[in-house]
C-alpha cells in the first residue's frame, strides 16, 4: 500500500505548471504545500497535454482542498482508496446486519 501525504487543515496550496518538451504530455502540473508539523515540502504532480488541461487539473486540486479533501486523497485511484480504507469502513458490519447472531466468531 501506497503511503498518502495528508494536507493539515487551514494549510496554504502553491501551484504551478511547468512544461517538459518531448514527452508525450509535456505539461506538469504540481500542487505543494509546507507541513507545519515536520517543516517539510510535500506535492503531487500529475503530466498533462496542454497547458489548459493542466490548470483545470490544479483547479480541482484546489477546489478538493477547499472542500477538505486533500491532493493525495483526491488524485488516488478508487480501489487504492478502498484498500486503504477499508477495514475502518467494515468494522462490525456483520454484527449490525445480523444481531439475532449475537457475537461474531468469524469476523
Amino acid at each position: 500500500m501506497a503511503h498518502i501525504e495528508t494536507v493539515p487543515v487551514g494549510v496554504s496550496l502553491s501551484a504551478d505548471v511547468e512544461y517538459r518538451p518531448n514527452r508525450a504530455n509535456p505539461y506538469r502540473a504540481r500542487v505543494r504545500w509546507s507541513d507545519p508539523t515536520t517543516k517539510r515540502r510535500m506535492s503531487v504532480s500529475e503530466a498533462q497535454e496542454d497547458e489548459d488541461a493542466a490548470n483545470a487539473w490544479i483547479q480541482a486540486i484546489v477546489e478538493a482542498a477547499e472542500a477538505g479533501l486533500t491532493p493525495s486523497v483526491a488524485t488516488m485511484k478508487l480501489a487504492d482508496y478502498g484498500e486503504a480504507n477499508m477495514d475502518l469502513a467494515l468494522r462490525g458490519w456483520r454484527c449490525a446486519w445480523f444481531p439475532r447472531w449475537g457475537t461474531c466468531p468469524f469476523a
